[in-house]
Order: structure tokens, then C-alpha cells, then sequence
């Protein structure tokens, strides 16, 4: 079958892309909060009057994002984040589906959502016939809506051109993890990246994959939670470490395992390149993702049974699955309301009132099986948290 360039673009599940592109961004601010906020462990600015770093409390002359290169450095790294995260997303997405469609658990989702079951237009969509021509209308039938993704596999795709590009995402992340790795001096990141794709490979890929077991959940959250956003403020920061300043100082971040060690305070305000704060967004945004999965597990629950995936949506039924669902959710507005109180309390609550309906629909979605509404407003919250949390993190620098 010779696959057009908007199937393959649905290949790669672009309403989840923003589980990937968001705690990269979110770990971006968090270093960016480092190096900026007052009581941060980066470098915040320069007195220029005494070529040394000013004390607290102490104007400011030259806040460091004004030197040159460091702008440069900052973004360059964060783009970098992104395209390891894009990549490593997009390839897990193929070999997803190149490892469910030979399992056959893909098995009658070839057309898309807005076509009805059997790949006919609905009688709204078809043209109109001139009154003279027209025919005796046929008995009514039944119209089925569509209401999953269509997948490469189940649509006649040859596997192995799904498994290569697969591969071919695969290859584009490690180039963007190895540039990370040698610009921040971590090269034992390598063999996190390894272990990334990997983890990727074996969630439905193997004889035995874990994504089949019911641990789907933990590893979005480790994977597109902890490892993407702390990794991301941590290569920021460890790349900014020895940055050369004439005649003024460096960046000087700890490495790990290092001798250099001032006490838990130090170490949750980046003394090793990663924040408290950091870490709880991190919990947020492997909180989003794994409300993403779980909407497509829910949605997807009979077919999994059928074929025996065990998802955690099938082992805890229906009803167990929807109260899962609904305690991740709460606990993730828990923990961002927490960060807006500390961040930037005023406008950040009312910001976040605002939205509260999105998590309120989700539910109500859920328990209706709208599951495309729900995966979108899913998708919706984790991008609202995005803007959110870069918003109230530099408002809470302003003036600092």
C-alpha cells in the first residue's frame, strides 16, 4: 500500500506530542530559575564595578543572560531537549504500532475517526443528485462512527517500513542526546539515552513487553515526567558549568557523586543543576502523561482484553481504571496549585481557576466513553500547564 504523507503524520499520534515537547520546556524554566532567582545556585548577575557577582540583596548591573553566548547556550540546549524528547516519542509511536498491528491488536482501525466503520462517507458528505436522476431511496443502515485513531499497520502499511522509520526517529534523538551530552560534559547520559530507547522498544515490542503488564503508567511517568524534565534543566545547567565570563567568574555547578556538598538546601536550590521546584513539575508533567495513557487505555480496554494486552486499565476493570484516573488528576491540580502559591500566588490562582472546568470535563468525558473529547482536553491541560508554569516562573524572577 503506498501510505500518503497524512497517514503518516498520524503515525506519529501528534495529539500526544505535547507529552514529549511540554516537560522539556517546563525543565528549560526550571533552569532558567536557577540561574536567575535569587536564592538560585546559578550565577544571578554581575557588579560591574567589581567584576564579581553581586551579593544578595544588591543591584544588579548585568543579569546574566546579557553575556554574550549565554543566551545562545541556553536555547540551543533546550532545543536540543526538544528533539531528543520529539524523536524518542515519535519513534516509540511506530514501533507501537508496528508491534500491535503484527499482534493483530490494531486490527480494524484503517480508516480514520471522522469516517464510519466500513470506510463510507456519511450520507451528509455525499453530493447531492439532481431531482431527475434521483433514485428510490434504499433502507436506512445503521451508521457507525469510528471512534479510534487510524494506525499505519492495520491500514496495509508494510510493517517493515513502519519499523524503519521507527528506526529512523530512533537515530535523529540519539544524534540530539549525543550533541546534549557532549555540550554539557555528561557523557554518562549516553547511557541514560540507551536506556530510553530501550524502555521504548520493549513497552509493546519483545516477547514479554511491559506495556502488556500493566506498567504503561510507570513508565510514562518516569520516562516523560522525571527523566524529561529534570534531565533537561540538569544538561541546562551542567552546560553553563565552566562557561567562561572574562575577568568576572564561571558558572560552577557540582557534578555528581561529587566532593562538593553544602546540605539539602543547596541541593533542592540547584547546586547540582536540579530545584525543588523543578522536581515537583516534573511530578506534574509525568502526571499529564500518564492521564493521557490512561484515557487511550480506557478507551482501548475491550480490545486490550481481547488480545490479552494487560493494561492497567485491564487490570483494575472499567470502574477501577476511571477511579485511578481521577486521583492522578486530582493530585496533579493539588501539585500545580502548590506551585502557583509559591511562584507568583495572585495571578497564577487565577489563572488556574480559570481552567479548573478542563479536569472537570475529562471526567464527565470519561464516564460518557467520549474518549476523543477526553484525550483532547488531556492534551489541553498539559499544554495549559506549560503556558502556566513559564508564565508564573518568570514573573516570579521579575525584580529579583
Amino acid at each position: 500500500m503506498h501510505a500518503t504523507w497524512k497517514l503518516w503524520l498520524a503515525g506519529t499520534r501528534p495529539r500526544t506530542l505535547s507529552a514529549s515537547i511540554a516537560p522539556v520546556i517546563v525543565g528549560a524554566a526550571s533552569a532558567w530559575g536557577i540561574f536567575t532567582h535569587r536564592g538560585g545556585w546559578g550565577l544571578h548577575c554581575i557588579d560591574t564595578t567589581s567584576e564579581a557577582p553581586t551579593a544578595i540583596g544588591q543591584p544588579c548591573d548585568v543579569w546574566w543572560y546579557t553575556i554574550d553566548g549565554a543566551i545562545l547556550r541556553f536555547f540551543g540546549m533546550t532545543f536540543l531537549c526538544i528533539g531528543v524528547a520529539l524523536f524518542l516519542q515519535i519513534a516509540v509511536n511506530f514501533a507501537n504500532d508496528y508491534s500491535d498491528g503484527i499482534r493483530g491488536v490494531d486490527d480494524g482501525r484503517s480508516v480514520p475517526e471522522s469516517h464510519t466503520a466500513d470506510g463510507s462517507r456519511t450520507a451528509s458528505s455525499l453530493p447531492a443528485q439532481p431531482a431527475a436522476t434521483a433514485q428510490p431511496a434504499a433502507p436506512a443502515q445503521p451508521v457507525t462512527k469510528v471512534t479510534k485513531p487510524q494506525r499505519l499497520v492495520a491500514s496495509g502499511v508494510p510493517p517493515k517500513q513502519v519499523l524503519a522509520a521507527a528506526g529512523i526517529a530512533a537515530a535523529l534523538a540519539c544524534i540530539c542526546g549525543l550533541a546534549a551530552s557532549i555540550i554539557s560534559g555528561q557523557y554518562w547520559l549516553i547511557a541514560l539515552g540507551a536506556l530510553c530507547l530501550l524502555a521504548g522498544w520493549f513497552y509493546t515490542g519483545g516477547h514479554q513487553p511491559y506495556g502488556y503488564a500493566g506498567l504503561g503508567e510507570v513508565s510514562v511517568f518516569v520516562f516523560f515526567g522525571l527523566v524529561a524534565t529534570l534531565g533537561t534543566e540538569f544538561v541546562i545547567c551542567q552546560s553553563f558549568d565552566g562557561f567562561g565570563i572574562p575577568n568576572v567568574t564561571r558558572f560552577d555547578f557540582a557534578q555528581p557523586f561529587a566532593d562538593s556538598w553544602n546540605g539539602w538546601v543547596w541541593f533542592w536550590q540547584g547546586q547540582f543543576g536540579i530545584d525543588l521546584t523543578g522536581l515537583v513539575a516534573a511530578v506534574c508533567c509525568g502526571l499529564n502523561a500518564v492521564l493521557l495513557l490512561m484515557v487511550n487505555n480506557l478507551r482501548d480496554i475491550t480490545e486490550d482484553k481481547q488480545h490479552g494486552k494487560r493494561t492497567l486499565a485491564v487490570r483494575l476493570g472499567e470502574r477501577g481504571a476511571r477511579i485511578a484516573l481521577i486521583v492522578c488528576l486530582a493530585l496533579d491540580v493539588l501539585l500545580v496549585a502548590i506551585l502557583v502559591t509559591v511562584l507568583w500566588f495572585a495571578w497564577g490562582m487565577i489563572l488556574l481557576l480559570s481552567s479548573l472546568a478542563v479536569p472537570v470535563r475529562i471526567v464527565r468525558s470519561i464516564a460518557r466513553h467520549d474518549f476523543r473529547w477526553a484525550l483532547a482536553d488531556a492534551g489541553y491541560w498539559n499544554l495549559f500547564f506549560l503556558i502556566l508554569f513559564v508564565i508564573c516562573m518568570g514573573a516570579s524572577g521579575i525584580g529579583q
